[in-house]
């Protein structure tokens, strides 16, 4: 009896692409999924959960296949990936044309390598899968392609024989009509996909049409330019010739080489009986024919008995009818393309062959039909360019792409954290839109909701400010030019980038805003930055400032809706209140730069009134009490325990802007939350009810308070790793190693979802980081300060100036930068002696 081990597969994957082109995923099971990249609906438009495509019926567009062979051995040959599943190929019946035996996946966005393993193959071999993600350089960062980089090695004692293939399929665009030309570039063969004419002149804006690119470099490559669809996977040819399977693998298993085809358009049909033909134009179909891939198969297939077929009129006949027969069944799906490298290996010898797939796919529209486009669309005019450009820009991009995903793993700290802060960039290539006219923006959620939800980017930019400063400064220059004359700041954009919604009510937004600024401001030190959103934020806070109606310098009125938006607040909640004297602190800071004396006494005047209500009012002696109103009927309190109470205090301390509430009322608030509202098989729950206290209707069983949003835990994990002390220690790591127990158990470790899947909020996860070394950045005045958790602990070093790692151990602060220079910065670690 045959006995199996099963697990849960990762359902998702490293996501390929650059930063608003369209992705592609590439899945552990060595496949590429969700084909992203010529605007499908679901990338396109927000549809908030309607059955769309998302490009997942695309799966096996791209697919790899390795043949060896030794001297006097049977060829093996091995899909380089797990789908089995038809119209691909019938494996069962051509059993030596099975998937290979595992795949070890390390996914570290940018990056995915992929070994292959399989006991009969004599070959060890792997693969590298590098988006075109390059920190602090937007331009290369949004170019539409990737690489993919084979590495083969003969650990044998004799010579090998290796061929690598892959076939590319484009039924995701072009409604799976291309129009294909070959091409070499020194030592390189590509192949361009390009879109078909349009038939009567008409206007080319159909989303899916663009062009595709297809390169391979190394080894002794040969290729098919363009076939129907059909044969690239397989079909059954009926013919006087016999019944035969046919597809692209058999000339792969029997030759490891392809013919070298340069045909790139469908066939002329042939209109007239084929008897009515003179014999000159026979031969002239015959020998377009036999141009074709497919058409040379069923032809060689005959010469093995017969050599000089066709020879004779009905030889020639009886071919043409064979291949009309087969065209009868191809349909009109035209343009798979092939690029098939060949290699010997010595023993002991390593070789590697690198393809790069680009596109260019300018037909981005919004709901109403209006072009949008591509930020890449003002450096390329098609894929071919693109293809070029990464070729020739290597070293600038692959290799930065690759040193950046080892960076994130240069620590000592336990594994989940790397991984949270590599698993979550991913998202800002598959939720981003980076448009031709250079407005940036991310999705709340894949297709969900809309784009730069402020309460979103709130805790999702601070990854995305260190690596792509002026993508993050960009979102919120575009927000706040939709401020509202009361001041009230946008909840999101949509449907595209130049509408908003109407959710101005959620009160924690205006706040958020401000924080988001001043922080901004202090990582970059764009004076120009603060002085454009020095007005938008005084009317953010005079705007919030009018819900305090009895003066005790904190909201109490209009405070219901926030971004828990189906759990409603009441009076005067500790969450917006905690978030507003947060706000007050970082626009004192803001006030101070601007010289804005008057703005600065009064805020700082409103602070410390604030301060005194919140512990006269809202501290109930453990924590802060979810919410609490005076009306004419007397005193309501919810005392529900809320996770996300202190947000704003997470905020001033990991931004760098310094806190408000004091370490001792924080470790407090911290250690209760973690006592009631954590479990190790559940997870942070965003809230509990007490019993036998005070709770209201609105809370007790509420959806969004008994469940666990992963993005709100990533926050409160920095928040107790920013206190230095085993217990805070302790309690950080519980919550991160238990995130990512859960998405690994669900299959789920790069997709967190909340609102839609591949939700911004878990970006958070990059304050763990900035935390565990305690990270200040004042890049005006040009100071770094540094003050790890504990001692002993190396760490990723990234501001939106340098990239490097920093190590604190027995009294030095060891500095050494990748990307950068210190020139000029006063770093500031402490008692540590700074060694750079």
């Amino acid at each position: 009896m045959a006995k199996f081990i099963t697990t849960k597969q990762q359902e998702c994957g490293i996501v390929l692409g650059g930063i608003g082109t369209g992705s592609v995923e590439l899945f552990p099971d060595g496949e590429f999924h969700q084909w992203q990249i010529a605007n499908v609906d679901k990338w396109a438009f927000p549809l908030n959960g309607t059955n769309a495509s998302d490009g997942e019926e695309h799966t096996g567009a791209l697919s790899f296949w390795v043949r060896t062979e030794a001297e006097g051995e049977t060829p093996m040959v091995r899909k380089l990936g797990m789908q089995t599943a038809q119209p691909d190929f019938r494996y069962c019946m051509f059993a030596w044309n099975k998937p290979i035996e595992q795949i070890e996946f390390d996914g570290r966005f940018p990056v995915a390598k992929l070994r292959y393993l399989d006991k009969d193959l004599p070959i060890d071999l792997s693969m590298q899968a590098i988006s075109p993600f390059v920190p602090h350089n937007e331009k290369d960062s949004a170019t539409p392609g990737f690489y993919l980089d084979f590495e083969l090695n003969n650990p044998t004692d004799k010579p090998l024989t290796a061929a690598i293939m892959s076939i590319l399929r484009p039924t995701f665009c072009n409604d799976g009509r291309c129009v294909n030309s070959h091409y070499t570039d020194g030592a390189t063969t590509g192949i361009l996909l390009d879109a078909p004419p349009i038939e009567g002149g008409g206007a080319a804006l159909a989303p899916n049409r663009g062009s595709l690119c297809y390169s391979a470099e190394g080894g002794e490559i040969s290729y098919i330019t363009a076939e129907h669809i059909k044969y690239s996977r397989c079909y059954i040819a009926y013919s006087k010739f016999g019944t035969t399977e046919e597809a692209m693998l058999f000339e792969f298993k029997n030759n490891g080489a392809l013919c070298n085809s340069t045909v790139g358009v469908p066939p002329t049909r042939i209109a007239e009986p084929l008897s009515a033909l003179s014999d000159s134009s026979l031969d002239s179909y015959v020998s377009q024919m036999l141009q074709y891939p497919f058409a040379q198969s069923m032809a060689n297939r005959v010469r093995g008995v017969n050599p000089a077929f066709p020879a004779t009129r009905q030889e020639k006949e009886d071919f043409l009818a064979a291949c009309q027969r087969s065209l009868g069944k191809f349909g009109s799906d035209f343009g798979a393309a092939a690029l098939c490298s060949k290699l010997t290996l010595q023993p002991g010898e390593t070789k590697q062959v690198r393809f790069i797939l680009s596109w260019f796919f300018p037909n981005h529209q919004n709901q109403n039909g209006d072009m949008l486009g591509h930020q890449y669309e003002n450096f390329f005019a098609n894929a071919k360019e693109v293809n070029a450009y990464l070729a020739k820009n290597r070293h600038r991009i692959a290799d930065k792409a690759l040193a950046f995903a080892d960076l994130l793993y240069r620590t000592n700290l336990p594994y989940a954290y790397p991984d949270a802060w590599s698993v979550h960039l991913s998202t800002i290539v598959k939720d981003s839109w980076y448009l031709k006219n250079g407005k940036f923006a991310l999705w709340e959620g894949f297709s969900s909701c809309g784009f730069h939800t402020t309460d979103i980017t709130y805790q999702a930019s601070f990854g995305l400010l260190a690596l792509f400063p002026h993508l993050q400064m960009g979102q919120m220059e575009m927000g706040a030019a939709f401020q509202r004359e009361d001041g009230r700041i946008p909840h999101f954009f949509t449907p595209d980038l130049d509408h908003v919604d109407n959710g101005f009510d959620r009160v924690d937004m205006n706040n958020q805003f401000v924080l988001l600024v001043c922080r901004d401001y202090l990582h970059t030190g764009d004076r120009g930055y603060l002085e454009r959103l020095w007005h938008p934020i005084k009317m953010a806070m005079d705007s919030i400032e009018k819900l305090d109606s009895d003066g005790d310098g904190l909201p109490d009125q209009g405070t219901t809706k926030n971004t828990y938006d189906a759990w409603k607040f009441s009076g005067t909640p500790a969450y917006i209140s905690v978030l507003w004297l947060s706000a007050l602190k970082a626009a004192i800071h803001l006030a101070t730069v601007m010289g804005d004396d008057e703005r600065k006494a009064y805020w700082q005047t409103l602070l410390a009134k604030g301060m005194n209500s919140l512990e006269e009012r809202l501290w109930n002696g453990r924590y802060y009490d979810l919410w609490r109103r005076d009306d004419e009927n007397g005193i309501v309190i919810d005392r529900s325990l809320m996770t996300d109470q202190i947000s704003g205090e997470w905020f001033l301390r990991i931004a760098g802007i310094g806190g408000n509430l004091s370490d001792d009322r924080v470790r407090e608030v911290i250690d209760v939350i973690y006592e009631r509202n954590f479990d190790h098989n559940y997870g942070l729950v965003n809230a509990t009810s007490p019993a036998g206290e005070p709770v209201s209707l609105d809370t007790y069983q509420n959806c969004q308070a008994g469940i666990i949003w992963t993005g709100i835990g990533y926050t409160f994990a920095a928040l107790a790793m920013s206190l230095s002390g085993e217990k805070t220690e302790q309690i950080s790591h519980a919550i991160v190693e238990n995130i990512h127990n859960n998405q690994l158990r669900c299959g789920m470790l790069w997709n967190h979802e909340e609102s839609g899947f591949r939700y911004t909020r878990p970006l958070s996860s990059w304050t763990t980081l900035m935390a565990a070394e305690g990270l200040q950045v004042d890049a005006e005045k040009k100071i770094l300060r540094l003050k790890p958790y504990k001692d002993g602990i190396t760490l990723p070093l990234c501001t939106s100036c340098h990239l490097g790692t920093v190590s604190f151990d027995a009294g030095q602060c060891k500095i050494s930068l990748m990307e950068g220079s210190l020139d000029g910065w006063t770093v500031d670690a402490g008692d540590y002696q700074v060694v750079c």
